[in-house]
């Protein structure tokens, strides 16, 4: 394990307070960085005059220019963005950049109520879109009912074909959905009001 002392690029402190203004915990983090958490916290405990782990300080680094150059209004942190207007991707691991191609997809006998509501619903930049509020139908022929938080729009709720969701399961076992539409396709459907 090569050590070395602190210098101008790599500042444990400067790192740790780069993490804790992006707002994920350190297990997530970790996770992101390809480190153990405990490597992480040895590292951001250092002080400018100890040694540490320069593969740790690299990790760390880079991960940190990753999640800002990908997310620069992360300072807000992973939870929703207050106004809206700036949407900020969010999920449960931390991951900043989600790769869709290997998630398993759901067949038609999952496309039902109880296990689509309250996924998450994300464009092709993986910027979240909104969540399924529920379900009309089940199968192939289902309406998919949505909660929609769109840029400089008021929350409102759209309906669409389920063909126009591409459901998958993540390595957590974590639903959730690629919309086929566009953000200015969304923007235009008329709101879903219930009929009673």
């Amino acid at each position: 394990m090569t050590k070395y002392t602190a210098d101008a690029d790599n500042q444990p402190k400067g790192g740790h307070n780069r993490r804790l203004a992006l707002g994920i915990d350190p297990d997530d983090f970790a996770a992101e960085a390809g480190i153990t958490t405990e490597q992480l916290r040895d590292y951001e405990r250092t002080s400018p005059d100890h040694d540490f782990d320069r593969e740790v300080a690299r990790r760390v680094t880079a991960t940190l220019d990753r999640l800002e150059r990908t997310h620069p209004n992360m300072g807000e942190g992973f939870s929703d963005h207050p106004d809206r207007n700036s949407p900020i991707l969010v999920h449960p691991n931390g991951d900043a950049e989600l790769d869709h191609s290997n998630h398993e997809r759901l067949d038609a006998s999952e496309l039902e109520n109880s296990g689509l509501a309250g996924a998450i619903i994300y464009d092709g930049n993986n910027v979240e879109l909104g969540r399924v509020s529920h379900l009309h139908g089940s199968g192939s022929m289902a309406e998919v009912v949505v909660s929609l938080t769109l840029p400089g729009q008021a929350a409102r709720q759209v309906a669409l074909g389920i063909s126009q969701l591409d459901f998958m399961r993540d390595d957590t076992g974590r639903v959730h959905a690629l919309c086929r539409l566009t953000m200015e396709e969304l923007s235009m459907l008329p709101s879903h009001h219930h009929h009673h």
